[in-house]
């Protein structure tokens, strides 16, 4: 089958033949639709609404104006009847006017049906339009299909945490911390997409990426399973719970990701459509046109909504060329919960050696444990038991939790550790630059040719920008992170009598929540002082 985009005024485009109207069919995203063909000029036109519906677009008519809009999404295509005029954008934007499309034939309503020309469709809506000569069949696809997607089994990819722990090494001994390895890495994902050379070398080594089409391809994989947990997990305790227990919640974990433009700065700058495509494939990217009046307003909503709230606000100034946006949720409950009867206040020391009251929790039950001279480990699951927090008692609050997880045991434990809350920010340009995230942030040595394209061509890394929240109490963990590039352009068995391990956090304390399937460390902490 050879491929064309149609240049004449309907679906397909005639030379010297014309084919009968009955003979033509047309196939849109693999799905045959009923059409009625009609001759105008020696060419075949076809009627698009049912094309364009078939889609996934709305299609209204406004008899007063004479226009049709097409929208999906942010997708947009108006077509004014009066001039035959093609328009990509969202009508009578002022932030994004829409553009008219260069169109050989108007369009044109014939018998009170529209019919447009669809190479102007073709090259602003990202639509693949193939002509088979031989059944005389035009198949018209919505070019998702055209972002390859490689081959590769993502089933035994297991996380790269280097990029973490590296990171952990840097972060503050003089408050409460916590970051999303995850988040990171995914925002980082979304530069190297369009980064190219050293540069895109220097942040896929960084972050852990590997090869960018074989991570392109664990991400997918990654967002659709925790989409599908959260949607449809289901466990012995959703089913199986006496009149006296309380039934658990569904583990929450959602991956969402965001590219935006800002269209008052990018002047005839706008990103690329194969990596808008690759955006939209790999990580399920909702892309968006704002400006300097509304563009911080938006990303921040854009923000609270992805989190549930716990995150309103990533940015305060809608002075940027373009961001690249990651939020991570997660909200789940113990898979053996604290009862709030045992609750009591208590002693914890801080980093300074100061104590302060707080609330502890307390159980003894069976975790899986590990304990030398210098440190104890404990393992919480959570509900499901694909997640789970693992929290630390050590001389070195450097420690690597994840090397010493082969090594614990079914013990019975007592647990006392604090409730808490902890909100964090932080600018990471300095971080990455250090671990090795370097000709990024360069202007006029960064590429990021892959991206963006207008103006001087020559983009880079402003800001990375990077808050937390974290609430852990007697029914489980909330946590939610945001992740924003910003870019500018320039010029075992128990014994029989089991000894009880006491596990009392009333001093300074990291801890991991992990997911257990793929080893990817979603959050990362320490908590040193009472707030």
């Amino acid at each position: 089958m050879k491929r064309f985009l149609l240049t004449a005024a309907a679906v397909l485009a005639m030379t010297s033949v014309c084919y009968a109207a009955d003979t033509v069919g047309v196939v849109v995203n693999d799905v045959p639709i009923d059409t009625d063909a009609v001759i105008e000029s020696g060419r075949t036109l076809v009627p698009l609404r049912g094309v364009f519906e078939q889609l996934g677009y709305s299609v209204k008519w406004n008899a007063e104006t004479k226009e049709a809009i097409f929208v999906n999404g942010d997708k947009y295509m108006t077509i004014d009847a009066k001039d035959g005029g093609v328009y990509i954008g969202a009508p009578h934007s002022s932030i994004a006017p829409p553009v008219k499309a260069d169109t050989d034939v108007p369009a044109q309503l014939i018998n009170d049906r529209l019919y447009l020309p669809l190479r102007a469709a073709s090259e602003g809506l990202g639509l693949s339009v193939d002509w088979d000569g031989e059944t005389k069949t035009v198949y018209v696809k919505d070019g998702e299909e055209n972002v390859t997607t490689p081959d590769i089994d993502t089933t035994d990819l297991k996380a790269d945490n280097t990029m973490a722990f590296k990171m952990n090494e840097m972060m503050p001994t003089n408050e409460n911390y916590m970051f999303s390895p995850l988040s990171i890495k995914m925002a980082l994902a979304l530069a190297a997409n369009g980064a190219d050379g050293e540069t895109q070398a220097e942040i896929a080594k960084t972050a852990g990426l590997g090869d960018i089409a074989t991570y392109n391809a664990y991400a997918r994989k990654l967002i659709e399973t925790y989409k599908a947990q959260s949607d449809d997990e289901k466990t012995e305790d959703d089913d199986v719970y006496s009149y006296f227990e309380a039934k658990h919640e569904k583990t929450q974990l959602s991956v969402a990701n965001s590219v935006w433009l800002n269209t008052d700065k990018a002047g005839d700058i706008k990103f690329k459509d194969d990596y808008i495509k690759a955006m939209q494939k790999f990580y399920d990217a909702e892309i968006n046109n704002v400006g300097m009046k509304d563009g911080a307003e938006r990303i921040n909503k854009w923000c609270s909504d992805k989190t549930n709230g716990k995150i309103p606000q990533i940015i305060n100034s809608s002075d940027f060329l373009a961001a690249l946006v990651n939020a991570v949720y997660f909200k789940a409950e113990w898979s053996q919960q604290f009862d709030e009867y045992f609750t009591r206040d208590g002693d914890f020391t801080d980093r300074n050696g100061e104590k302060q009251t707080l609330e502890f929790m307390e159980q003894t039950e069976d975790f899986m444990y590990y304990e030398d001279k210098d440190l104890q480990i404990v393992k919480m699951p959570y509900v499901g038991g694909s997640t789970a927090m693992y929290v630390a008692l050590s001389n070195d609050k450097r420690v690597n939790i994840t090397s010493y997880i082969n090594k614990m045991e079914n013990k019975k434990v007592h647990i006392k550790m604090p409730k808490f809350k902890v909100e964090y920010s932080v600018e990471l340009n300095d971080m990455l630059n250090k671990l090795g995230i370097e000709q990024a942030f360069v202007p006029g040595t960064a590429n990021f040719k892959g991206m963006l394209q207008g103006g001087t061509n020559a983009f880079f890394v402003d800001k990375v920008l990077h808050k937390t929240f974290i609430e852990v109490d007697e029914n489980g963990t909330e946590a939610a992170a945001v992740t924003a590039v910003i870019m500018e352009a320039t010029s075992a068995l128990d014994p029989e009598k089991p000894v009880i391990k006491d596990f009392i956090a009333d001093k300074p304390f990291s801890y991991i929540i992990r997911d257990e399937e793929t080893g990817e460390i979603l959050f990362m902490g320490e908590y040193a002082f009472a707030k």
